[in-house]
């Protein structure tokens, strides 16, 4: 892409942009711009390339034109979500947010200084605010479960509120109630996955939810909008590459079934920008 992507408009309180394919966004919130999850140089390695690697998106927005950039949100500890060669390429002082888990892997893998936790409201924890945005994470449960999160993100000015769940959120347990305690009844923007990654129990086992957990997420939240993320083609091989089971549901409205009557399904186009209507 040779075009740089659209600078914040007073007008405009909700703007994603999908920049990679898969599930690295650029988000507008109340005039405040967030990099959230950016892989968009290099592959996603694993241990070691044996082991695991994907490889990213050749559509992937460049890193010259994203523009201003106020802030910095990496969710999860994982190489397509914390990109080593991408986040090396930042200013290594920009503001940068992530949960107490991400945070020692995002200032070691990714050089970053200036990391501020986002609190755990699973287990109490108040949103912590930038500019105009209030982040929230409501973690899984489980202690071993890193990956079945959701994150949060509000205008302080609009109420525009987006929930960002890359990998699915498991509806029992005292996640949900967080989610539902934090979001008070509005949810603008939904991104989540509705592709099941099955691994072998030994290797964590189901990692993203899939089709019908995803479908039963947004019956739940009832968001007024509902964005794939997480389920891009990435190319990969090694060992877990071998053994892993991907389902992909081309038909997200199908999946829905008629049980989120008010949630347009979107489909997110890499690098174009997209707003709340």
């Amino acid at each position: 892409m040779t075009m740089s992507l659209p600078q914040p408009t007073a007008a405009t309180p909700l703007s994603l942009t999908l920049l990679n394919g898969d599930s690295s966004w650029l988000i507008e919130l109340d005039g405040t711009r967030l990099l959230l999850d950016p892989w968009l140089l290099g592959d996603a390695i694993l241990l070691h390339p044996t082991f695991h690697v994907a490889h990213g998106s050749a559509d992937a927005v460049r890193m010259e034109d994203l523009g201003r950039v106020d802030a910095l949100i990496i969710s999860h500890p994982f190489a397509d979500h914390l990109s080593r060669a991408t986040l090396r390429k930042l200013p290594s002082d920009l503001p940068a947010f992530a949960p107490a888990v991400v945070k020692p892997f995002l200032k070691w893998i990714g050089g970053m200084r200036n990391v501020t936790t986002i609190p755990n409201a699973t287990r109490g924890g108040e949103p912590v605010a930038f500019r105009s945005v209030r982040l929230s994470w409501c973690r899984a449960a489980a202690p071993l479960d890193t990956t079945h999160n959701a994150l949060i993100l509000r205008g302080a000015e609009s109420g525009a509120t987006i929930m960002y769940c890359p990998h699915g959120l498991l509806l029992k347990g005292p996640t949900l109630a967080a989610v539902e305690r934090v979001l008070a009844g509005r949810l603008d923007a939904l991104l989540c996955s509705f592709t099941l990654l099955d691994l072998p129990g030994y290797l964590g086992g189901v990692a993203n939810l899939g089709a019908e957990a995803g479908a039963a997420l947004t019956a739940r939240v009832s968001p007024r909008f509902l964005l794939a993320t997480h389920d891009g083609e990435k190319p990969d091989s090694g060992f877990v590459a071998r053994v892993e089971k991907i389902v992909r549901c081309p038909d997200i409205a199908g999946a829905l079934g008629g049980r989120a009557a008010r949630t347009v399904p979107v489909r997110p186009r890499t690098g174009e920008p997209w707003q709340a209507s």
